[in-house]
Formats: C-alpha cells, sequence, structure tokens
C-alpha cells in the first residue's frame, strides 16, 4: 500500500512545489513528523527531522512576504525557475526510496514496471512542477500589469494559493486520487493558457532591463512601422507608433505588436497563427483615456463603446523607457477628440 500511495503522490506534490516549494516541505514534514497522515511514504520521513523543518519555515516566511509585494513576486518567481523543479525531483526521489523494490514486485505483473521506476518519476515531477511553476509566475505577472500599486491582488491570489498547496498536499497524502484529479485538471486548465502567460512573464524580464535602461535614455522617436505592418493600414500615414503588447481583447491579448495613431483609427498590428492581423478602434468611439504608470511598465487604458454601443476597455502596455513616446499617444488621442484624460 505504501509503494502504490507513494506512486500515486508523486504528480500531486511536484504540483504543489512548483506553486510554492517550502510550504509542500513544510505540509509533509508537518505531517509525518506529528502522525497526521497514516502510513506515509517511509521516504517522507527525513523532511520531518527538525533542522528540514526550520529550514523550509524560514523560507516559506521569505516567501510569504516576498510573495505579497508587486513585482517582488516575479523577482522571487524567477529565482526559483529552476528551485522549484528540482526541489519536485527530490521529493518525489525521496517519496520513492526504500520501496522501490516493492513497487517492482507489486507492479512487475500487472503493468510491467522496470527498474527505472524511480527516473520516470522524477522526470514527470520536473516536467510538472515546472508547468505549475510556469502557470503561477504567467498568472503573478498578468496581474501585476494592470493593477494599481496599492490593489490586493497580490495578497489575495498569493493567500489562495498557499491553501491550495495545503490542500493538494493533504490530499496528496490521505486521498492521492482526488490530489491527481485535481492537479490533473488544474494542469490541463495551464497548459491551454500557458501560452499566453509565458509571453506576459518574458515581457516583465525585459520591462525590468527597459526600467534600468530608461534611467540613462528614453525613447523619444516614433518606431518605424515594418512594411508587412504598413500594408495593413490602406496606405494611411501613420502620425505616431510604439511597439507593445495588448490586453482585454480575447484575439489579440498578450501578444505583441504595434500601436499606430493615424488620422481617425486608433490600430494595433500584431501576427496570431503565422499571419498578420490589424485591430482598429474609430475615434469617434472612443470615450476616454487613462496614462497609468506602473513600477515596471506603462498602461494606455482606451475606454470605447463597441459595435453594440456597450462600453469596453482595451490596453496597451510599454515599457517604462517609452513613456514620453506613450504620453505624446495619451495626448493626441484625447486632445484630438476633445476627450477625458487622465494620468497618473
Amino acid at each position: 500500500m505504501e509503494a502504490f500511495q507513494a506512486l500515486r503522490s508523486v504528480l500531486p506534490l511536484a504540483f504543489s512545489s512548483g506553486i510554492n516549494l517550502y510550504l509542500t516541505i513544510l505540509v509533509v514534514g508537518l505531517s509525518v513528523r506529528f502522525g497526521w497522515v497514516p502510513n506515509a511514504p517511509p521516504g517522507l520521513d527525513v523532511f520531518a527531522a527538525l533542522p528540514m523543518l526550520i529550514g523550509a519555515g524560514i523560507f516559506y516566511i521569505l516567501e510569504f512576504f516576498a510573495d505579497k509585494i508587486q513585482f517582488v513576486d516575479n523577482l522571487w518567481d524567477i529565482i526559483h525557475t529552476f528551485i522549484r523543479p528540482v526541489g519536485a525531483v527530490i521529493i518525489a526521489t525521496a517519496s520513492l526510496t526504500g520501496i522501490e523494490a516493492e513497487v517492482l514486485d507489486a507492479t512487475a505483473g500487472m503493468v510491467g514496471v522496470d527498474p527505472g521506476t524511480g527516473i520516470v518519476a522524477a522526470v514527470i515531477a520536473g516536467g510538472v512542477a515546472l508547468i505549475s511553476h510556469g502557470g503561477k509566475t504567467g498568472t503573478r505577472t498578468a496581474v501585476n500589469i494592470t493593477s494599481p500599486a496599492e490593489n490586493l491582488s497580490n495578497i489575495v491570489i498569493s493567500l489562495l494559493e498557499d491553501l491550495l498547496v495545503a490542500v493538494v498536499v493533504f490530499l496528496a497524502l490521505l486521498f492521492p486520487l482526488a490530489a491527481n484529479v485535481l492537479s490533473v485538471t488544474l494542469l490541463v486548465v495551464i497548459v491551454i493558457f500557458v501560452p499566453l502567460l509565458l509571453r506576459w512573464s518574458w515581457f516583465t524580464a525585459g520591462a525590468l532591463l527597459a526600467r534600468l535602461k530608461a534611467v540613462a535614455h528614453k525613447v523619444q522617436q516614433p518606431d518605424r512601422l515594418p512594411p508587412e505592418h504598413a500594408a495593413l493600414l490602406s496606405g494611411q500615414t501613420p502620425r505616431l507608433v510604439s511597439r507593445c503588447r495588448a490586453q482585454n481583447i480575447r484575439q489579440m491579448s498578450g501578444r505583441r505588436g504595434y500601436l499606430v495613431l493615424v488620422a481617425d483609427t486608433l490600430t494595433f498590428t500584431y501576427s496570431r497563427w503565422f499571419r498578420l492581423r490589424a485591430w482598429s478602434l474609430e475615434r469617434e468611439r472612443i470615450t476616454s483615456v487613462a496614462l497609468h504608470r506602473r513600477t515596471l511598465l506603462l498602461v494606455l487604458e482606451v475606454h470605447y463603446r463597441n459595435e453594440r454601443q456597450q462600453p469596453h476597455t482595451v490596453r496597451f502596455v510599454f515599457t517604462r523607457d517609452r513613456e514620453p513616446l506613450v504620453a505624446r499617444f495619451a495626448e493626441q488621442v484625447a486632445v484630438s477628440e476633445q476627450l477625458p484624460a487622465e494620468s497618473r
């Protein structure tokens, strides 16, 4: 029974490690040390040792606070890109320590398990942790980009993540089947959205470098619109052009492209499925414009009415070194139509 429980616990423990490695170790160690979980895999005893619990506790406290500060959580996640998957591999290996022979004897005739069971489990654990880590990192990035500095989103999301990790770990030790169902379901959701989440993660990494560069140099002149993108403007001459990412429009959310201001239209050109596309908004439909200055990023928020005359908002996200250029976008869109404009 211990052998089967150990194998069934590998995936959910790896999933929780990708979100919060130190809390995973802490919950496993405390559960084993105080006997909260009967028949726990013997290899997990190593996490019940007092030095291990103290170390995991210290690092969990550090993560508890770092995870709730805007953009500090992103930096913490970047540092842990390799630490969490490696930690998941260690936990998977430890859970199978001392019982692999039992696993082979009990399952070889039924499912053909070979001596590489431990290696396969470790590889799976590392991959699962990397996926869940990518999901967490990308989600945090997307939230930080659009949330004001005083927003409580980081705190709420961090607490929910800690709760999820605790639940998954307890289920992995007590009810492995339920833990696997929950973990696989969440992994599928993450995999579906991981391209979008990774786009925001890479963008934030670039934004950090741009923030440092902005100290010495800021972009004043419009970008040069590539000819293939210019072809989408139907011969119109752009007044302003800047690279950015779009958000809040389903078909282009998170995609990189060029925001273009022409005489009567605001256009975003981008690539999707290896084809260039253009999203356009007539100036007469715009109701207001706002420029929000975040720690690492600038968000140009455009409020407008869609085809059904319903209010909607689209956001264009820029790196901080483009502040003069983005300010020109906000001013010209607002001034040309005498729109309400705000900047903060």
